[in-house]
């Protein structure tokens, strides 16, 4: 099955949603799961918003 990512302007690469599923589950917040991924934590906000509309 192929994975479901949401493609981030900011660093030219794919976010997995199940990457950013974890580091909810790990307990982060969007400030350090933005520094983790490496884009803006609005974006994380926006990504967050997103999966939580489509699921």
């Amino acid at each position: 099955m192929k994975k479901k990512s949401f493609f981030s302007n900011e660093s030219r690469e794919n976010v997995d949603i199940r990457d950013i599923d974890e580091l909810i589950e790990m307990g982060l917040d969007n400030d350090e799961i933005a520094k983790e991924l490496g884009i803006s934590r609005k974006h994380v906000e926006s990504l967050i918003k997103d999966i939580d509309k489509d699921f």
